[in-house]
């Protein structure tokens, strides 16, 4: 699946590279969808950036040497800051 993710990325947008560890990613109930890209033709500088349910995206400013470093970065601050750190702030109904 992870490769058909890939594909669709690269077809949108083809100034770009997607790392095969970008995917959605689920935990505690919030979804997230994790991407990894680089310019297309690079050989390094993975760039990571993660997407909310309400569209938000989280990116990081330092760029990584492999793509699974990057993802790795991803796993570390799930853990240290819970899924929840990426979820967009919730919306407050009018009455």
């Amino acid at each position: 699946m992870t490769d058909i993710l890939a594909d669709m990325y690269d077809s949108r947008n083809p100034r770009f590279e997607y790392s095969p560890l970008s995917r959605p990613f689920i935990a505690n109930g919030t979804s997230v969808i994790v991407e990894i890209f680089r310019p297309f033709g690079q050989e390094h500088g993975w760039n990571l950036q993660v997407v909310d349910e309400g569209l938000d995206v989280t990116v990081w400013i330092d760029v990584f040497d492999t793509d699974r470093e990057a993802f790795e970065q991803f796993l570390l601050t799930v853990e240290a800051e819970g899924i929840g750190s990426f979820a967009a702030m919730p919306i407050k109904p009018l009455n």
